[in-house]
Order: structure tokens, then C-alpha cells, then sequence
């Protein structure tokens, strides 16, 4: 999504990511990925269980995991170290002013990401 965030911004949203790692892996990876948009960490998985988001090791063992693995790789990204929870899968939520939720994809294994496409409708009101 990182590469959309002027459309993002351009139908009056913004993006933030939330990581379970620590605050120095925070600021390395916000970084490293040359994001402009706030990234918070959340290590004791609160909004991870709040959202009902799946963690755990065969989600690791799925055969996507290796192609979503090679998708990134040529994408340009590659896998450093890990931190906080290994196994805490992530997700994608869209959510309005006032709290209302708009949007939730939540990732099924490694690298599972929803299509940009549905993501940028669901911002814009579709």
C-alpha cells in the first residue's frame, strides 16, 4: 500500500501500520521502507486479538507462503530479521471517521496480502 499512499491520500484517507516488534524496529523499518505514514507497535497483540486476526504456525507452512515469498522477492523486498511474534499474522482494515469499519481482510499465511483494488474502493466510499 506503501506505493499508493497518494492515492490513499488523494480520496481523504491515510495509512498506518501497525507492527508487534519493538519501537527500534519501528523507526528501522518506517526506514528502510521510506514510508510516510505513522507506524505504531502494538507487542502485546491487542488490536491483533481485538480483530480476531490468525496466528500460528501452519499458517507459516502453507505452500502460498513460498509463492507469495517469491512475489516479494521480485518485487525488490526480501526478509530480515523478525521481531516481536513470528506468527502473528496481519491484516488490512479500513475505517471511517467515527469508527466505522468499512473494510477487513485478514491475511490467511505469510505474505497474504488483499488486492490493492479492493482496498482503494472500499476508501473511496465503493
Amino acid at each position: 500500500m506503501r506505493d499508493n499512499l497518494d492515492e490513499i491520500r488523494d480520496l481523504g484517507a491515510d495509512l498506518v501500520i501497525v507492527g508487534n516488534g519493538n519501537l527500534d524496529f519501528a523507526r528501522a523499518f518506517r526506514e528502510d521502507m521510506k514510508l510516510d505514514c505513522p507506524v505504531v507497535i502494538d507487542p502485546d497483540l491487542v488490536a491483533y486479538k481485538t480483530a480476531e486476526l490468525r496466528r500460528g504456525r501452519l499458517e507459516m507452512l502453507s505452500p502460498r507462503v513460498g509463492l507469495n515469498a517469491m512475489r516479494s522477492l521480485r518485487a525488490g523486498f526480501r526478509q530480515t530479521s523478525v521481531q516481536g511474534d513470528a506468527f502473528q499474522l496481519g491484516g488490512v482494515f479500513v475505517i471511517r471517521e467515527g469508527g466505522e469499519l468499512v473494510y477487513e481482510y485478514a491475511s490467511r499465511e505469510a505474505g497474504d496480502h488483499p488486492p490493492i483494488e479492493d482496498v482503494l474502493d472500499a476508501v473511496a466510499g465503493g
